[in-house]
């Protein structure tokens, strides 16, 4: 292909971004029937397949690529806007849209205050995928995200690892939940008759803390609440027993409203940003930021690291 076609590949990034052709149609204001045209004249220039279509659609390798390709083009777009509107002092008044993957319990505490500052200091909008840290490394190598906060310490091809510190939990509940259920003790067999809460069915976190704190673990049953505030609300409520941030829960263990299972015995979790390693200047200055920020609120160990 002598040149790219770039209505085509906005087509194609949409398709993979949204999960399903109508979807992809509805963001970009046009017909379902426009962006098939798109696609399929897309894959005769190249001679390859780009998309799987399903529910959702998922990229090949090639469109993964192409994927990729697009949005380091809108980012070097944008920052190359920000330097002619700086060099002629006007304002740039057009935002750049990142899609990332995050952690909701990340999300809950410390990114808030890096959406803050990109949205002023880069002016950056972003579209965030919500999900369990150990996961969100998937939401890149599927190409649904271009950056990710993320547990996993394995480099994933095509992007740049930077750790940003730990994550600390303790085990919580309420007062009336550990009368109802842990009148005779809190043991591995006592808790894993109890109710426990999970984010989702990727949620290990019970279990690292079971083994870590009790030095065994086995089945877990109870809830699943895929939001923070909820997960919170239902330890709260006595609903179940669950695993904290240690930052948003010490106030509540101070005043009584939440206790400790086992006192100072907390699990911690390593937390890094992966970005596409052919980033533009713009995604190496909010690495920047989020490295910044990671630094005020989670633990960084150098010997841990």
């Amino acid at each position: 292909m002598s040149d790219f076609d770039y209505d085509s590949l906005h087509a194609l990034s949409a398709v993979v971004r949204e999960g399903t052709f109508e979807a992809a149609a509805r963001s970009l204001n046009v017909t379902q029937s426009a962006v098939s045209q798109r696609i399929k004249h897309l894959e005769e220039r190249l001679g390859a397949i780009v998309v799987v279509r399903g529910r959702p659609c998922a990229p090949t390798e090639l469109g993964l690529e192409l994927c990729h390709h697009i949005e380091q083009v809108h980012l070097l777009e944008h920052q190359l806007r920000r330097n002619i509107e700086s060099a002629s002092g006007q304002g740039n008044d057009r935002a750049a849209q990142i899609r990332i993957a995050v952690n909701s319990d990340s999300l809950a505490t410390w990114f808030p205050t890096v959406v803050k500052r990109a949205a002023r200091e880069l002016n950056i909008h972003f579209d965030i995928i919500a999900d369990d840290q150990e996961y969100t490394n998937e939401r890149l190598t599927s190409g649904e995200a271009l950056a990710a906060v993320t547990a996993s310490e394995d480099p994933i091809q095509g992007f740049r690892r930077m750790p940003l510190g730990e994550m600390e939990y303790m085990a919580v509940a309420s007062q009336d939940f550990a009368r109802k259920h842990l009148a005779d003790g809190i043991t591995s067999e006592a808790l894993q008759r109890a109710p426990v809460l999970l984010f989702d069915r990727k949620d290990t976190l019970p279990k690292q803390w079971l083994l870590s704190a009790l030095g065994e673990t086995g089945e877990l049953k109870g809830h699943m609440i895929p939001s923070y505030d909820g997960y919170l609300e239902c330890c709260l409520n006595s609903a179940g027993w669950g695993m904290m941030p240690v930052a948003t829960v010490e106030k509540l263990v101070r005043s009584g409203r939440l206790i400790e299972l086992v006192p100072k015995k907390r699990v911690r979790t390593p937390l890094h940003w992966q970005s596409s390693a052919r980033g533009s200047e713009l995604l190496r200055q909010l690495a920047s930021i989020v490295s910044e920020e990671a630094r005020k609120k989670l633990i960084w160990d150098p010997d841990r690291i």
